[in-house]
């Protein structure tokens, strides 16, 4: 329990402040007054926020024709392993008074409850699991080619295999879809960390891409039932801010590959302990399993929908998927290679490289999805597809500090592309069958990659060179960010009903 105490000396009307009840990162009853000899004391306690426990006290007496007020909170958040985060913040929040319903800059527009708080903290402890094996293998072929001896071209061939994964995961949220939500988050969460497990200990290539494919078969499960319980179980106004959260934690799971990753120069088999670290993840899938409701919306909807009546906003979703997917995963995949072949790099200067250019995106990435909840989703997509992925273009053709300056501002502006562009694989569909089109429109955006991989590892090799490659598929979210703006509808602030009218009859 955190406890906070101020003091205030105040007139009349500075009293009649304070007895308003809050409403900004929490909503207050009214208060409850008790007279005493002394003077007079009123209680107000939670109505709605994101406490586990709220009260807070004001104690007032006269003095001089003011009043001395010893307000007293006492308040426990109800964030799950990222609580610690948010102490600061709301308690930086709570000495300001506010009863006109705004948001404090770093919380979503639309204020959560314990609930969803709750749901919100678990899901984003699970992101870094899935933000980890889904970095893992691009963040180590380039080691493990090394010990299996093979060209660019089988690594791209591997590549395409291992993405392959989300096909195989719709077997997966289609069980979602029917059984529940929760029992794919556990499941998948016991999976992937098995399959990372096998991939570090796999003999040879062929057993080591079998391993992988199964551990990125459940991390997509994964990552696909987080995005629909986000899209089900927040706020209408803070959807995109709580994926750009999660996205965060997935990008601190990418991250931690990083921490990691110089092992591998310790030695031609080094690379394989990293595979070895999703084994602490069982714990997470047990609680997991305690923790984690399932999702209010699950079995509700009309009975007969199907994915065949929303072919067309399938189809849309999938197609601008598919072309930032063929520019993005080459660039995600060809980043190490292209650092230590043309630039020189050592595995601990990648790891540098990276982290000091991605990690302070985290913050371009947050206040994107704040964004995209408020002034829409087209927007954000647009800054982030065009100088966002502009920049990280330059990053492939250039050199030096500009590299490094330019990595940065990629990084930074292209994460929109997160919370603006995924919160809508979720919204436009119904509840019926909202995993299995999330799952879907991943399957596109498979394609996308597997044919961006392959190409890039066939053009890199006849080019010499990665860079002209990222230039040349640059072209594909140009064409991506065109098709939303004049085909997508803005979803900001609008209710899933609202979209989905099937699920309000």
């Amino acid at each position: 329990m955190s406890h906070l105490v101020l003091e205030h000396r105040v007139d009349l009307a500075g009293l009649d402040e304070l007895l308003r009840p809050r409403d900004d990162v929490l909503s207050e009853t009214a208060g409850v007054e008790t007279s005493t000899i002394a003077g007079a004391t009123w209680t107000f306690e939670l109505l709605h926020g994101p406490f586990a426990n709220y009260s807070r006290t004001l104690e007032v007496s006269l003095d001089d024709g003011e009043f001395d007020v010893l307000e007293t909170f006492n308040y426990r958040l109800d964030i799950p392993y990222f609580g610690a985060l948010f102490r600061l913040p709301v308690r930086r929040a709570l000495r300001t008074h506010r009863h006109m319903g705004t948001q404090p800059w770093w919380s979503p527009p639309d204020r959560m409850d314990q609930r969803s708080a709750g749901v919100l903290g678990t899901l984003a402890a699970a992101a870094v699991l899935t933000g980890f094996l889904g970095t893992l293998f691009g963040q180590t072929l380039t080691f493990a080619a090394d010990e299996f001896e093979i060209s660019r071209t089988t690594q791209g061939v591997a590549s395409a295999v291992v993405r392959l994964a989300p096909i195989l995961a719709i077997a997966l949220v289609v069980v979602a879809d029917n059984k529940g939500r929760r029992r794919i988050a556990v499941m998948a969460t016991f999976g992937g960390a098995i399959g990372s497990v096998g991939a570090g200990i796999a003999p040879e290539l062929f057993s080591f891409v079998a391993a992988q494919t199964v551990s990125r078969t459940f991390s997509a499960a994964l990552g696909t039932v987080i995005l629909v319980y986000i899209v089900e179980e927040m706020p209408t106004g803070a959807r995109a801010y709580a994926l750009s959260l999660v996205g965060m934690a997935s990008a601190l799971g990418a991250g931690m590959v990083l921490w990691f990753l110089p092992i591998a120069d310790l030695g031609e088999r080094g690379w394989r302990v990293v595979y070895l670290v999703p084994v602490l993840a069982i714990p997470l899938g047990l609680d997991l399993a305690k923790r984690l409701p399932e999702s209010h919306r699950f079995g509700k909807g009309a009975d007969d929908t199907s994915v065949r009546n929303h072919l067309g906003p399938l189809l849309l979703l999938g197609a601008i998927t598919f072309l930032f997917a063929f520019y993005l995963s080459p660039a995600d995949q060809f980043r190490n290679e292209y650092l230590r072949d043309e630039r020189g790099f050592s595995a601990a200067g990648v790891s540098l490289f990276v982290l000091s250019t991605a990690t302070p995106g985290g913050i371009g990435l947050m206040i994107a999805g704040r964004l995209a909840d408020v002034v829409g989703r087209k927007i954000v997509l647009g800054v982030a597809a065009t100088v966002g992925l502009g920049a990280l273009t330059l990053v492939f053709n250039t050199s030096g500090a500009a590299m490094w300056a330019l990595a940065l501002t990629a990084a930074t502006l292209s994460s929109g592309l997160l919370p603006a562009l995924g919160v809508y694989r979720g919204e436009l569909f119904p509840n019926r069958i909202r995993n299995r089109a999330v799952g879907w429109v991943s399957v596109a955006g498979v394609a996308g990659s597997v044919s961006g991989v392959l190409l890039t590892g066939w053009l890199s090799d006849r080019w010499n060179s990665v860079g002209n490659v990222i230039a040349l598929l640059w072209i594909a979210p140009l064409v991506a960010i065109i098709i939303a703006f004049f085909k997508l509808p803005e979803t900001s602030r609008r209710e899933l009903t609202e979209l989905n009218p099937i699920d309000a009859d």
